[in-house]
């Protein structure tokens, strides 16, 4: 009787338990519900590990080059310097300068491009009468086209970020990321050569003959001829004298940075650069760049 009392108190207990375990599961939910891990959620993203607001930024060192240009290369390299107001907007000012050298293509028509039919038989740039065929209908001379050399750009600039986040690289490091535009005004300092027809012993640069086999070619100057001072009228020698221009600009941009040792970023960034007030209204030079920052 005794054992089997026991064995009711204790069954009871059970029972007792087992109830209040049930009864406390919703409270339990609802607070683990309300509970996140650190390493979870949002709030990871929200409270920046590389805060922006009321910093002062160092942009660059940062090189690159100028990508749509048919005649010149042009290897630049930028700089400048921003104070962020808040997360997303920050205003600066920025410089670039650039180093420009001449691509094959603009030496080869500079100096003599031969190019008798059939079209897709295209002769070696050369001075040398002899490699052109006697009976072959060829352009034969310098052509001097308009081309603009950035020199220098000076600028004035807001820096938009929309975007903070962070990636997963290799499945194990985390990047910290920002995603930007930038955008602003400033002028470029460049030299321009005009486009030239004639040149400076008065013959047309470049010219064909009338018609295919009734003589040789129209000849705008030849390979001995020379100015009183000992310069040729073609290649470097025979171009129109540069013009040194300012031009109003405004640029657009996007780019990323990526965040590393606190106050340190390196970044990507393709640039937009539109002159204002040029002989074709307005020229469009794209850039790629990428070089390192500092914030303190």
């Amino acid at each position: 009787m005794q054992t089997k009392l026991k064995i009711l108190i204790k069954l009871s207990m059970a029972i007792v338990i087992l109830s209040f375990s049930i009864a406390l599961l919703p409270a339990q939910s609802a607070a683990q519900s309300n509970y996140n891990k650190a390493v979870e959620g949002g709030e990871v993203v929200r409270n920046k590990l590389f805060p922006k607001k009321n910093k002062v930024e160092i942009n660059g060192p940062n090189l690159g080059m100028i990508l749509n240009q048919s005649y010149i290369d042009s290897y630049v390299a930028h700089g400048g310097i921003n104070y962020f107001v808040n997360e997303e907007w920050g205003f600066g000012i920025e410089g670039l300068v650039a180093t420009n050298k001449d691509k094959s293509e603009r030496t080869c028509i500079e100096n003599f491009f031969n190019n008798p039919p059939p079209r897709e038989s295209i002769l070696p740039c050369s001075p040398d009468p002899s490699v052109i065929p006697d009976n072959s209908k060829v352009t034969y001379g310098p052509a001097y086209v308009p081309i603009r050399e950035i020199d220098y750009i000076v600028a004035a600039t807001a820096v938009w970020n929309p975007i903070y986040g962070k990636q997963l690289f290799f499945l194990s490091a985390t990047g910290y990321l920002d995603l930007y535009l930038t955008m602003g005004g400033g002028l470029v300092f460049s030299k321009f050569y005009k486009k030239q027809t004639q040149l400076g012993n008065g013959n047309p640069s470049r010219g064909e003959t009338s018609a295919e086999g009734t003589g040789g070619p129209s000849i705008g100057t030849t390979a001995d001829e020379i100015d009183t001072n000992g310069n040729h009228y073609y290649g470097i020698e025979g171009r129109p004298e540069a013009e040194e221009n300012t031009n109003a600009m405004f640029t657009l941009g996007i780019g990323q940075k990526y965040h590393f040792a606190k106050r340190f970023n390196f970044k990507i960034e393709l640039r937009n650069y539109t002159l204002i007030g040029t002989d074709a209204g307005f020229d469009l030079f794209f850039s790629l760049m990428s070089g390192v920052g500092m914030r303190f």
